[in-house]
């Protein structure tokens, strides 16, 4: 089965990488209301299943420790963007300050606040703007919900 990759990553209003909000993306993981499922299969790497079913794999690299906490690797197979998961992606993007990379190859970077469209000096366009899940799906070339 193809797995799909979204990368979050962690700007300043610099443009250069920041820390993303552990604790918010902590809360996340402890009580989001899409989340039916949780386990910790290796350090910082996480298996979801989510309350609708749809399964996916999170790598959260300096979540729990001291070292930086500039990204989230999320791995989910393509029929995975169901909406509980979609909010969980947009849940962990507010609550983490990430801005979100459908892929590495992505020439476009999403964002979930107003604040952070000026954050990414160095890309060719502005970030867009995804306010619900509803935006997501459509910035990631889905039909909406």
């Amino acid at each position: 089965m193809q797995r799909d990759m979204m990368l979050l990553v962690s700007h300043a209003e610099d443009g250069h990488f920041a820390d993303g909000d552990r604790d918010g993306v902590r809360r996340v993981l402890s009580g989001s209301e899409y989340i039916g499922d949780l386990k910790l299969v290796a350090r910082e790497r996480y298996e979801i299943v989510c309350t609708d079913g749809a399964a996916l794999e999170l790598y959260a690299p300096g979540l729990h420790k001291k070292r930086p906490f500039h990204r989230i690797e999320l791995f989910l197979d393509l029929q995975a963007r169901t909406v509980a998961a979609l909010n969980l992606i947009l849940e962990l993007m507010r609550e983490g300050e990430f801005g979100l990379m459908d892929g590495l190859d992505a020439a476009r970077f999403i964002v979930s606040s107003p604040q952070q469209l000026d954050y990414f000096p160095h890309l060719c366009g502005p970030p867009l703007l995804a306010r619900n899940t509803r935006d997501l799906y459509l910035w990631l070339g889905y039909p909406p919900a």
